[in-house]
């Protein structure tokens, strides 16, 4: 081998040798990212301190943590029992009652939750005024007899029927 070669093959192992610790800082890079501000906090707190204090801090953090991961369960839990009871379905269909009155003016609108219980509301408008129904509505059925429209509003809540815009 000439000095050439040598000189070739020491630079060919130093750029793979960099190459190597490079990826090794990107990975340590990566992971220094994902320590939180919480424990790089605890790092700090525990640093020059005896390993029998040291870990009894960190279990400590680790209940503390653990009762807050609790607390957001519940709340988490509370929330969806919550959620079931607000609207989440909505039913529209405008129309007209009267040939004389265009523009759709009446409207029925079903309001839903998760059980499909709400109710319907109806404006019924004419050239005498206009006139608003409401109608309960439990488990997808009612006492009353529904208009066409509003049959359509209840489908369409339900998922049943097609909106149109």
């Amino acid at each position: 081998m000439n000095l050439t070669q040598i000189s070739i093959l020491v630079a060919c192992l130093g750029l793979l040798l960099a190459g190597v610790c490079l990826l090794y800082l990107l990975r340590l890079r990566r992971r220094l990212a994902q320590i939180t501000p919480d424990t790089q906090a605890l790092a700090q707190q525990l640093k020059d301190r005896p390993i029998p204090e040291a870990l009894d801090q960190i279990f400590a953090h680790l209940e503390d943590f653990s009762r807050r991961l609790n607390r957001l369960g519940e709340e988490t839990a509370q929330l969806h029992a919550n959620y079931a009871a607000t609207v989440q379905k909505i039913g529209l269909v405008r129309f007209n009652t009267d040939e004389s009155i265009r523009g759709d003016l009446s409207f029925a609108l079903a309001l839903l939750d998760a059980s499909d219980s709400g109710v319907i509301v109806t404006s019924l408008h004419s050239l005498e005024g206009c006139r608003v129904f409401l109608r309960a509505i439990n488990q997808g059925q009612t006492q009353h007899e529904l208009l066409p429209e509003e049959q359509l509003a209840l489908a369409r809540a339900r998922g049943l029927a097609e909106h149109k815009l």
